[in-house]
């Protein structure tokens, strides 16, 4: 039998592009389903369009379901999405001895009540726009998380976000194709260049990042972009001619644009939370700083820019060894083999 591999349906900060990636580099047969583009131009295998037409419609869902069940053996959804309501598909797919798994990425999972206790988290400032962007929900979260935890055989959460969960989850490691990425690291003999690229101001902590760079634009001399709204080339290239990437102030743990920064080499400032500092791997190069200690920590930065040249060594050793895609794809690829 195919021990192919169903991704789909989002692609979260393209989680599940780079998992692909890694399925291909270990020579696993993996093909991605979405029903949209990416916003910002990741890659989609197959585009699903159904009909307006009712009738039309229901024998379209029918068809597919028939035609994944012959084809793959294995199923990865994220952000709770799945192809039917009520996860009938996944109950489907089970019942014919499919195995399925959910990643869980930070917002589709993330309740207010389990990161309010933290000083500083990323429901504190967040918007009513951001949320319908993300398509957070916050009361209709409890029944699916609850619904996924009965329905799915594997589940795989960032971090930060998993204080809702009731069962055993695996923590999500998030894959980079490190053959997309060359190591530039740091050039300290010029100007140095800092970088934020916030995919949303309130959520990632703009605004306490700019509080710490105009008060440090009077002491040092130094280069500041924020960059957004580009497709995810455009911003490597930036990343390219930085020598420092501040990420958030807020989520408490680093994400994609941290592990893509890092794997060019590129130091990483962001909060990290303090009980996943505690047991995050010793060699972990994030520089950790938060809004009340920021603008200090950028201070030594500027006054020491040549130690980020050790740190962008560092950073592009630690993705190498825990956000390879290849490792991580063939870490839940025997996730699934293991719930035969």
């Amino acid at each position: 039998m195919s021990k192919k591999v169903f991704l789909g349906l989002n692609n979260t900060a393209g989680v599940l592009t780079r998992l692909k990636a890694g399925f291909t580099q270990n020579g696993i047969d993996s093909d991605f389903y979405s029903f949209n583009e990416h916003i910002f131009g990741y890659e989609t295998d197959l585009l699903l369009k159904y009909s307006r037409n009712r009738l039309s419609r229901v024998f379209q869902k029918t068809s597919l379901i028939f035609k994944l069940l012959i084809k793959y053996k294995y199923f990865i959804f994220d952000s709770s999405s799945t192809l039917l309501p009520a996860h009938r598909d996944i109950k489907i797919f089970r019942m014919f001895g499919k195995k399925c798994m959910m990643i869980f990425t930070g917002c589709d999972i993330r309740l207010p009540k389990e990161v309010e206790k933290y000083k500083w988290n990323p429901c504190r400032d967040c918007t009513n726009e951001y949320k319908s962007f993300v398509g957070c929900v916050i009361d209709t979260k409890p029944e699916m998380i609850r619904m996924v935890e009965k329905n799915f055989d594997i589940i795989v959460s960032a971090e930060e976000a998993a204080g809702s969960l009731s069962r055993k989850y695996h923590p999500a490691l998030f894959p980079v194709d490190l053959e997309k990425f060359t190591y530039t690291g740091v050039n300290p003999g010029r100007k140095l260049k800092i970088l934020h690229a916030p995919s949303n101001p309130e959520y990632k902590g703009t605004g306490y990042i700019l509080d710490a760079i105009e008060k440090l634009k009077g002491e040092f001399e130094f280069e500041f972009k924020i960059v957004n709204n580009v497709t995810a080339e455009e911003l490597y290239k930036e990343i390219e001619k930085t020598d420092l990437v501040i990420d958030q102030m807020l989520v408490g743990f680093y994400g994609l644009l941290s592990i893509e920064s890092m794997a060019m080499g590129k130091p990483v400032v962001c909060y990290i939370r303090e009980d996943i500092s505690a047991v995050s791997p010793e060699e972990m190069p994030v520089i950790n700083a938060n809004p009340d200690n920021l603008y200090e920590v950028l201070k030594k930065i500027l006054l020491n820019p040549s130690e980020l040249i050790d740190a962008g060594i560092r950073s592009r050793e630690y993705v190498e060894k825990y956000h390879n895609a290849k490792f991580i794809a063939k870490q839940y690829f025997g996730l699934l083999e293991r719930t035969i």
